[in-house]
């Protein structure tokens, strides 16, 4: 006897617990839920509620520690490829900003040595001095004024 009473309390403890929840509109108009009933002689209508401890678990099945434990590897899994995107973007932005930065420099060291009005020279393959000709001095002024204004900001 004392078996079967054990026995039939295991298979009731087994049952999902599904608690039944209550919807009511008191006097003052104010609509309640609530998982106990609502007071007597207070009309209310009784709410299925599907369960919701596993979301995506099928209908009937209990959720595993297993189950959390995949989410979670799969959310550290998707934080890491964000976190390494965001380090490649960044990256790939520091990059851009200091080739930015050097072409800058360089357009105005030309552009400076340009308007100086010194004579500017090339040394050629036998080891001579070509003097820049007026000509060339201003179409290679415009070449860097141009570099100029798309590399640097100001």
């Amino acid at each position: 006897m004392t078996l079967r009473l054990l026995i039939a309390s295991l298979l009731v403890l087994a049952l999902p617990a599904a608690a039944a929840m209550y919807k009511w509109v008191d006097e003052k108009g104010i609509t309640h839920y609530s998982e106990s009933p609502p007071p007597e002689g207070t009309q209310a209508k009784k709410l299925d509620l599907p369960d919701t401890s596993a979301p995506n678990a099928p209908p009937g099945r209990a959720e595993t520690p297993e189950d959390w434990k995949g989410r979670e590897i799969d959310f550290r899994r998707r934080m890491l490829q964000k976190q390494n995107a965001e380090a490649k973007e960044k990256a790939a932005s520091e990059k851009s900003d200091a080739t930015r930065k050097q072409r800058c420099m360089e357009a105005r060291r030309r552009l400076d040595l340009l308007s100086a009005g010194r004579p500017l020279y090339r040394v050629n393959e036998k080891g001579e001095r070509e003097f820049m000709e007026d000509s060339e001095r201003a179409t290679e002024n415009a070449k860097w004024r141009k570099d100029a204004d798309q590399y640097c900001d100001s």
